[in-house]
């Protein structure tokens, strides 16, 4: 039930089996007593009533393990965790599958906070699932007070013009009663009536992300109205610092379904972004569930900020924003360190003596870059496993050579992707990081990178075939190889290889001594 004073602006709102609220006639300003600090605070759940899922904050004032449980009416436990938090505020999503008024609890450490909940069903199974911290200046919508009050400590006065509204699942869909508003002179009771041909909340069946762009990102979803002969399907998106620009189109029909597109421009690179869908029925509105996704620039965008770098011979490199990872979009193709220490050009292998390597064309360089052994990568640096590496080594300064666990980043990320899979496979990521040109031909082997290479570098990486150097150059055409910063064993050292018959980054170790390529990340 809400209730809303007109006159002085607040709004509560309280939960069955309580029907009652307090309200003292005066000023409302009341004294003021001191009590020791709440460690433990459960915002009520929005939206409430909800169907399938919801969300709670929890306020932690002590680190340590807390207990989450939630009991359907008759007190039987239907979900329960626990979880190790650190001080602070926490969010959970709560999914019910079955309809119902349930009460969800947390302990620590001795102290107690609960909340009640209505259900109207359809969840994918009874979960509770930790989504992340909150911070103190979170734009989303701000929840409800705690279920458990009865009374206010808002200033109400005899002759205050309120509006009392009640709510309830019918079923199970959400229903608002008839709305009483009037002058209150004194103490009264009100029975709120449900009309069993009202027309009820509009149900948001989808609500969903369905692109992600440069700076901006796409979500839609479906409606029905619910009894009403008409509705107006929403979204709303917001972010934890920042409020994006959102143009909305949108469509009704007579048969009082609808569907909406909602398209969210201005984003920042890194900055989290919350979406949720609504839609409007002349029974008012209802919400879809929360969306969430991190603004990152799509691969074949440049860096942000960074869209070149030179090194020491003043070679200018174009950058590719892949995940949140920068790259060189080239190979490298420097003979000095950023200090002006040169790298002798090499004519033999070595594990212990830095040299660089180039084919008997030397108009490939512009295009292929050189080819360095390890010791000429790392400089004077020691191996590394670390993300990030931390080692400049042979990059320009702010930007170092990629470690293996770069690498892995980068190829889980590829393959995390839809867009970026080949044949609906993860691990069929070659195509979308070999560059359109350069590869040898092969008219077999789905997913090959030599298979129509005119369909190859969704992501922008823009490998290309440079080959190796072992006793002398070999591959050209078919393998672009590529040195990590990290040392396995012995002489050997993990790299990565893309080949023209293959679907695969392969994750390879090899003797330091052979001249493979590089691509730096930026620091």
């Amino acid at each position: 039930m809400s209730i809303t004073n007109l006159t002085k602006g607040w709004q509560e709102t309280i939960y069955w089996p309580d029907t009652t609220l307090t309200m003292q006639n005066g000023t409302g300003i009341a004294d003021v007593e001191i009590h020791g600090r709440v460690s433990l605070q459960m915002s009520q759940n929005n939206p409430n009533p909800f169907t399938g899922t919801t969300e709670v904050n929890l306020m932690v004032a002590n680190e340590g393990t807390v207990a989450l449980d939630i009991a359907d009416i008759n007190g039987r436990i239907v979900v329960v965790n626990d979880y190790a938090l650190q001080a602070g505020s926490h969010q959970f999503r709560i999914t019910l599958a079955t309809a119902g008024t349930y009460v969800m609890t947390t302990r620590q450490s001795g102290q107690t906070s609960s909340i009640k909940m209505v259900c109207n069903g359809g969840g994918n199974g009874n979960r509770i699932e930790y989504t992340g911290t909150v911070l103190a200046n979170d734009y989303s919508p701000q929840p409800v007070k705690s279920s458990f009050r009865v009374s206010t400590t808002n200033p109400f006065t005899f002759g205050d013009q309120m509006e009392y509204v009640g709510f309830a699942s019918i079923n199970c869909i959400a229903a608002e009663s008839q709305h009483i508003t009037q002058v209150q002179e004194a103490s009264q009771t009100f029975t709120l009536q449900f009309s069993e041909t009202q027309h009820q909340l509009p149900i948001v069946t989808t609500n969903t992300i369905t692109s992600i762009t440069a700076n901006s990102a796409t979500c839609g979803g479906d409606v029905t109205s619910n009894g009403a002969s008409s509705v107006t399907a929403r979204g709303v998106c917001w972010s934890t610092s920042q409020n994006p620009t959102v143009s909305e189109s949108y469509t009704t029909d007579g048969s009082g379904t609808g569907s909406f597109t909602s398209n969210i421009t201005g984003l920042t690179t890194g900055t989290t972004y919350y979406v949720r869908a609504y839609a409007t029925n002349s029974a008012g509105t209802s919400y879809g569930e929360q969306r969430s996704f991190t603004a990152v620039v799509d691969a074949g965008y440049s860096c942000p900020g960074a869209a070149t770098v030179t090194d020491y011979d003043n070679n200018t490199y174009n950058t590719v924003q892949i995940g949140n990872q920068c790259w060189m979009k080239k190979n490298l193709r420097t003979t000095h360190y950023s200090d002006g220490t040169s790298i002798p050009l090499g004519s033999s292998t070595s594990n212990t003596t830095a040299y660089y390597y180039v084919d008997n064309n030397i108009s490939n360089v512009s295009t292929y870059g050189y080819l360095y052994n390890w010791p000429a990568v790392m400089g004077n640096s020691s191996s590394s496993s670390a993300n990030p590496s931390g080692v400049q080594g042979i990059c320009p300064t702010g930007w170092h050579v990629p470690s293996d666990a770069e690498w892995i980043q980068l190829s889980d990320y590829v393959g995390s992707q839809t867009q970026y899979q080949c044949g609906a496979n993860s691990a069929y990521i070659a195509k979308a990081l070999a560059s359109t040109s350069g590869w040898a031909i092969i008219m077999s082997n789905l997913c090959a990178v030599g298979l129509e290479p005119s369909s190859n570098n969704s992501t922008g990486f823009s490998a290309l075939p440079a080959g190796c150097y072992g006793s002398n150059l070999s591959s050209f055409g078919s393998d672009a190889d590529f040195w990590s910063a990290t040392q396995i064993y012995g002489n050997f050292v993990y790299y990565r290889q893309i080949t023209y018959s293959g679907a695969y980054l392969y994750r390879n170790a090899n003797d330091k001594s052979y001249g493979y390529s590089v691509r730096c990340l930026r620091d």
